[in-house]
């Protein structure tokens, strides 16, 4: 059986640009290990695997080590193709089912917006070496159960972190946010997201990440809708929202490729 993989670049218009993800469409749920061993073969930071249910799709999404609670750059890539390929009327809304509950998707004009829960991080102690794994000093830092939140300087700060991947491996957390605010007026803020542990040294763009950004920087600045970077190498715009104890994201994305697997699932 082939089984065809969508690969998407997400949080962005542009091709080989923001975040890359595969998106496999399903008629029916896959054998964990094959979905692990495909994950693997992909070797992008995450791919997606869906199967339509009564109510809309289950989706669930893994990285080359493991399977991850939330991802939003690989639902965004999703959504698009349930519309890219006419499974989905443009009108219609993508309904998710996931590790972190219902997850609602929709357009508007050129935008994908996203409907995902807030991950309000809490004020905590810098654990003891993260400061030099990032080789930056640290303002504050925060954790939300899933990742770290820390704020640097600046922007120039941020841009030029080369962290010592191994030693950030050995935290207890997903991964680990670096933020601060954006010297570029289009921007309220910049970050980066360094995930080693879950297999992706830095992800490119983070959707999951402003669940979190999106609360903190709400404090810091007094507002509730934002226009972040992220300063990847490949870089990514994403738009959000705070609304109560959910974040709005609004992203684009443009399908770079289709790969043909020759074995599918059973």
């Amino acid at each position: 059986m082939v089984q065809v993989l969508h690969i998407c670049d997400a949080f962005t218009n542009q091709p080989f640009s923001g975040n890359p993800a595969a998106v496999c469409l399903l008629d029916h749920p896959a054998d964990e290990s094959w979905m692990k061993m495909v994950a693997r073969e992909m070797n992008l930071s995450e791919t997606a695997f869906l199967h339509q249910l009564d109510d809309g799709f289950s989706l669930r999404w893994l990285t080359p080590a493991v399977e991850v609670k939330l991802c939003g750059h690989a639902t965004l890539a999703s959504a698009f193709t349930l519309w890219n390929t006419g499974v989905l009327s443009d009108n219609q809304p993508a309904h998710f089912q996931t590790l972190s509950g219902r997850i609602t998707c929709w357009k508007e004009d050129d935008w994908i917006v996203m409907d995902f829960p807030a991950k309000v991080c809490q004020p905590c102690a810098a654990p003891s070496g993260l400061a030099e794994a990032l080789g930056s000093p640290i303002g504050y830092c925060g954790i939300n159960g899933m990742d770290y939140l820390v704020e640097v300087a600046d922007e120039s700060t941020l841009r030029g972190l080369t962290p010592n991947m191994s030693e950030l491996a050995k935290l207890p957390v997903r991964g680990v946010i670096v933020t601060c605010r954006s010297s570029d007026s289009q921007f309220d803020f910049v970050s980066r997201f360094f995930a080693p542990a879950a297999g992706v040294d830095e992800d490119p763009v983070t959707g999951s990440a402003h669940c979190a950004l999106g609360p903190h920087w709400m404090n810091q600045l007094n507002k509730s809708d934002f226009t972040a970077y992220q300063a990847s190498l490949r870089g990514g715009v994403v738009k959000l929202s705070v609304q109560g104890d959910r974040v709005h994201l609004r992203g684009q994305a443009v399908l770079v490729s289709r790969v043909e697997l020759f074995h599918g699932p059973a």
